[in-house]
C-alpha cells in the first residue's frame, strides 16, 4: 500500500490548503550520532535523520524509545542529515533517554507544527530553562538572515543555563537573569526584559519557557505594541491533531497543528497562563 496516496486531513495554509498523508506520520529510525551533556539535567542528542524537509525553528518532533512512551520534543538545531533534541530528565521516559549511548536508536515522527515568523529586522528572544531549545535554533536562523538578535535567558541558578556560548557565536547580544543572583541580573527574567525594553526597540519578541513566565512576556510585549510569538508546551498523544489533548481553551485550537507557535495577542484571549489540560483531558491550573 502506498500510504502517501491516501489523504488523512487538511490543514488551513493561508491562500491554499496543506495536505497531510498517512505516510507523513510514520516513524523513521534515527541513530544517535553524538550526545552532549548541556547541564546537570539536560542532554542533547544529535540524531541522524534523513527528513524529507529541513525543520523550521519552532517545529517539533514526536520521539519514541521502544518500551517507553512517545514524547514531543522541540528541535534545538538541524541540518541536512541531522536534528538535535535537548532532553531534560524529568520523569521515567526521559530518564531512559539519558541512559542511551552513541549509536543507539530512536524513532522519530515529524517535523510537526508551525514555526516562528522571522521576517522582521530585530528580535528579542526570551527563554526560561529548557525553553532555550527552539530559541537557539531561531537565533541561528536569524543570524544567517543577517538580522539583529538579543538573547535573554533566565534560570534558577547559573548551572541551569543552556546554549549561551552558541548564542554568542551567532553574534547575538546575550543577557542572563538568575533567581539566586549567581549570574547576571538577580531576579526574574521578565524583570530584566522590562529594563531592556525601556532602553531599546525590538520589532518582534520570541519566547519559550515556563508558561507563567511566557504570560508575563506576552502581556508586557503586546502592551508596548510589539509582536510576540510564544512557543507552547502541552500534553500530546498523537502530534497531528486527532486526539485533542493539547487543545487551547476556549478556542479549540490544537497546539500540535495550529501551533506550537502562537501570536501573543491571540493567546491573551485564551486560558493561556492560567489553565491547561492534563493527560486525562481535565482542565487544570498552571
Amino acid at each position: 500500500m502506498n500510504l502517501r496516496k491516501k489523504p488523512l486531513l487538511q490543514k488551513s495554509g493561508g491562500a491554499g490548503k496543506e495536505i497531510f498523508f498517512y505516510g507523513d506520520f510514520k516513524f523513521r529510525p534515527a541513530k544517535i550520532k553524538k550526545i552532549v551533556a548541556e547541564n546537570p539535567k539536560v542532554k542533547s542528542f544529535y540524531l541522524k535523520h534523513a527528513s524529507t524537509k529541513l525543520p523550521h525553528p519552532g517545529q517539533f518532533v514526536m520521539v519514541w524509545l521502544p518500551g517507553s512512551e512517545e514524547v514531543p520534543m522541540s528541535i534545538s538545531d538541524a541540518g541536512a542529515d541531522f536534528i538535535r533534541i535537548s532532553v531534560a530528565k524529568e520523569g521515567p521516559t526521559t530518564a531512559k533517554f539519558h541512559k542511551l549511548k552513541r549509536d543507539d536508536m530512536l524513532f522519530v515522527r515529524g517535523p510537526f507544527g508551525n514555526s516562528f515568523s522571522l521576517e522582521d529586522s530585530s528580535y528579542l528572544l526570551v527563554c526560561g530553562g529548557c525553553g532555550a531549545a527552539p530559541l537557539i535554533y531561531a537565533a541561528k536562523t536569524i543570524s544567517r538572515k543577517g538580522k539583529r538578535c538579543t538573547y535573554l535567558a533566565g534560570a534558577k541558578n547559573q548551572s541551569e543555563f543552556l546554549f549561551l556560548d552558541e548564542a554568542r557565536r551567532t553574534g547575538a547580544k546575550v543577557h542572563v537573569a538568575t533567581e539566586d543572583g549567581s549570574a547576571g541580573h538577580r531576579g526574574l527574567v521578565t524583570d530584566r526584559m522590562e529594563k531592556l525594553l525601556e532602553k531599546k526597540h525590538f520589532d518582534s519578541i520570541l519566547t519559550c519557557g515556563p508558561e507563567q513566565m511566557m504570560y508575563g512576556v506576552v502581556k508586557d510585549g503586546t502592551s508596548r505594541g510589539i509582536r510576540v510569538q510564544a512557543s507552547l508546551e502541552r500534553y500530546m498523544k498523537c502530534g497531528f491533531g486527532i486526539c485533542g489533548s493539547c487543545v487551547l481553551d476556549p478556542t479549540g485550537l490544537r497546539v500540535c497543528v495550529d501551533g506550537p507557535v502562537f501570536d501573543g495577542a491571540l493567546l491573551l484571549k485564551t486560558k493561556f497562563g492560567k489553565q491547561k489540560r492534563d493527560a486525562c483531558g481535565s482542565r487544570v491550573g498552571i
